[in-house]
């Protein structure tokens, strides 16, 4: 079974793709789909249909720390159903600030949202310790966590609540290209895998997707470690 078959449960019941992809137009769009992924992740302000696409996807946006107020986000919304889907996205992820009266009055928007049925699934992007553990005492908490580098700290966090981490590959992968040649598989299915070992989900650049990528390589101890330098904090 392609690793494109497999979920993860969320803790509040839905079901989210173990591997995603970042896309920007209808091209790289059509390009993920066609090489099979289902968890897409982009932004409101282009205009893509992706239910027209493929009815089975699993759509996922990140609110930016630039929306500020309820009527911001009211307007991101709307800007959603306008270029993306007519219906709700299934996880909308709230880029924190250091403004924690910003966070929580959106986030507090997001829980009507939700409520509402304008959204499925919430998360966090660019958490802190603190901008995370304030939301957590939210009557709706997160049920994913994005990062932008392996944060131990972060990701124990998360786990202690049930949440999901997931983690957006930016960094040059080539780097690792001698220990996929070690395991005979290309340097994205080493990535993958790689996550998959360490249940996070993995969010790669369009440009690095590929078809029935393997991701059920044992990877060893030591490789693991070296790896992971790749993705730890500068």
């Amino acid at each position: 079974m392609s690793i494109f078959d497999e979920a993860i449960v969320l803790n509040d019941g839905s079901l989210i793709p173990k591997v995603g992809v970042q896309v920007d137009n209808d091209q790289t769009l059509n390009e993920a789909v066609v090489a099979g992924f289902r968890l897409i992740e982009q932004t409101a302000d282009r205009k893509m249909h992706m239910r027209k696409t493929l009815p089975q996807l699993f759509m996922e946006t990140v609110i930016s720390e630039d929306v500020k107020t309820r009527e911001e986000l009211r307007n991101y919304f709307a800007t959603v159903r306008a270029n993306l889907i007519s219906s709700r996205p299934d996880l909308c992820l709230l880029k924190l600030s250091d403004d924690q009266k910003r966070n929580q009055e959106i986030w507090h928007e997001l829980e009507e949202a939700k409520c509402k049925g304008w959204v499925k699934c919430l998360g966090v992007a660019d958490a802190t310790t603190d901008s995370l553990g304030e939301l957590l005492k939210e009557k709706v908490k997160p049920v994913v966590m994005q990062l932008n580098y392996e944060d131990p700290v972060l990701i124990n966090l998360a786990r202690e609540h049930k949440m999901q981490v997931e983690i957006s590959i930016r960094e040059d992968i080539d780097a690792l290209a001698e220990i996929a040649t070690k395991y005979k598989v290309s340097v994205i299915d080493l990535v993958i895998s790689y996550f998959n070992q360490k249940r996070i989900i993995p969010l790669i650049e369009a440009d690095a997707m590929k078809e029935q990528p393997k991701a059920d390589i044992k990877i060893q101890a030591e490789d693991m470690e070296i790896i992971g330098q790749l993705f730890a904090s500068n």
